[in-house]
């Protein structure tokens, strides 16, 4: 009996020292892991800052774009109101023109 309580307290030794050792390399895998995670969290933070600098720069661009978009409309405007000015003054000078016509072609008959 005294061998078995040996054979048994032995038995138990090594099967703590087997989930000791089994502990450990477990608690260094995990920690390799850990270090490997933080990594990757690391540079996608990085890629994440350059992101959103990419956006703030793209929206900065489109500010800009915006803002020439709107002096090109008013530019735009503006010709389209010359140009109507001009056709209406051309047309005052044929109708003035015309008027002039009639008298011309009267006093030649």
């Amino acid at each position: 009996m005294a061998g078995d309580t040996q054979r048994q307290l032995l038995n138990l030794i090594r099967d703590f020292a087997t989930e000791k050792s089994q502990g450990e390399r477990r608690i260094t895998s995990f920690k390799k892991r850990i270090e490997e995670l933080r990594s990757a969290l690391d540079l996608i933070n990085t890629e994440l800052d350059e992101a959103k600098f990419a956006k703030e720069t793209a929206e900065q661009e489109l500010k800009g774009y915006e803002v020439e978009l709107a002096m090109n409309e008013a530019t735009i405007q503006a010709q389209e109101t010359r140009i109507s000015l001009i056709q209406d003054e051309i047309w005052k000078v044929g109708s003035e023109v015309e008027a002039l016509k009639i008298p011309l072609c009267l006093s030649s008959q």
